[in-house]
């Protein structure tokens, strides 16, 4: 389901703007400091042991990496999160960890994306919604920005590129454009042309609802209704890869000067690929179709050229492991 219809206005608040240090070259990309003054949330840790859970109890990505090589970091490992802390309060012994963090974190201005009557929908109608607040409320980077939240109090900033919705979808390979091809990118394109993170908002939205999906099962919530909960986080993984791709072609400076969201872009989709893993066990989840897609895009021909830039923008130890594909470029 898409998303609801969106009142485009400005919440003029006065946040104060934390410089970030660039993962890399010498620029910097501003975000906004965290409501109440706290710092910035730091990246998330590497290592074998003792790795971060999300809300659901999913391994954050990030931590328990192979490594990158002695002198870069894991892809993702240096992303920078600002608090974004409960918006109001709501429980319910249904709802599970991930969908109260969600539910909480909805603004009550934004109250026409609640859509209580299925949970994973839920989560995902609930983070449109509490981007539309990021975007609008906490934007300083002083030009267009979408937000995204990613659970437990975190958020971010990306910054829009140099390009327009319309030039995603020639990006995606033919054989990759599946179910949510026409309704996602390009059908938007009337309404969100000039806002070509669209893309990666309703990515993070189906991210989200497959952590509130695959949290549900875990915590014993889900019963036994089947639902494909992870098919779109994965198909969603490819569109924003190709989002990446059409930034590098027609904005190329773009990731020089927001080396932030490469990173973001690298930590969500292990989140994405690992929560894709957890849900593809579940029986009530499992869709062979799904599978099918992952094989189109570990091995298609005409899906070569995103793939490569994918080694080219995270590295080959990343592709491997992450996105399930050779280290070789083709």
């Amino acid at each position: 389901m898409g998303r609801a219809p969106v009142l485009r206005f400005l919440l003029a608040l006065p946040f104060a703007t934390l410089g970030v240090p660039a993962c890399s070259g010498d620029s910097a990309q501003a975000i906004p400091s965290p409501v109440g003054g706290a710092s910035a949330t730091e990246p998330s840790p590497r290592g074998d042991g003792g790795a971060p859970t999300s809300a659901s109890g999913v391994a954050d990505a990030g931590a328990g990496a192979a490594d990158a090589g002695p002198d870069a970091p894991w892809p993702g490992s240096q992303v920078l999160f600002f608090t974004f802390p409960e918006q109001r309060q709501g429980t319910h012994p249904s709802w599970g960890a991930a969908l109260t963090d969600l539910v909480r974190h909805l603004h009550p201005t934004y109250s026409q994306y609640d859509y209580p009557s299925e949970r994973i929908t839920w989560g995902q109608q609930v983070s449109f919604g509490i981007s539309s607040h990021l975007r609008f409320a906490y934007n300083v980077t002083g030009k267009p920005a979408n937000g995204f939240y990613v659970m437990k109090d975190r958020a971010t900033l990306v910054v829009e590129p140099a390009i327009r919705l319309e030039d995603v979808a020639p990006r995606v390979p033919a054989s990759l454009r599946g179910p949510r091809y026409q309704p996602y990118l390009v059908t938007p394109t009337r309404d969100w042309n000039d806002t070509p993170t669209f893309v990666l908002e309703e990515w993070v939205s189906f991210t989200n609802g497959s952590e509130v999906g695959v949290g549900l099962v875990a915590e014993g919530l889900w019963g036994t209704t089947t639902r494909d909960a992870v098919g779109g986080t994965l198909e969603l993984t490819v569109y924003a890869l190709a989002f990446g791709r059409a930034v590098d072609e027609l904005d190329p400076t773009y990731f020089t000067k927001n080396p932030l969201t490469r990173e973001f872009l690298a930590w969500n989709a292990e989140r994405a690929m690992g929560l894709y893993a957890e849900g593809m066990k579940v029986p009530a989840f499992a869709d062979g179709a799904n599978e099918a897609y992952r094989a189109t895009w570990t091995k298609a021909a005409d899906a070569a050229p995103l793939r490569n830039f994918a080694r080219q923008l995270f590295g080959a130890s990343y592709c491997v492991k992450v996105l399930g594909i050779s280290a070789a470029k083709e």
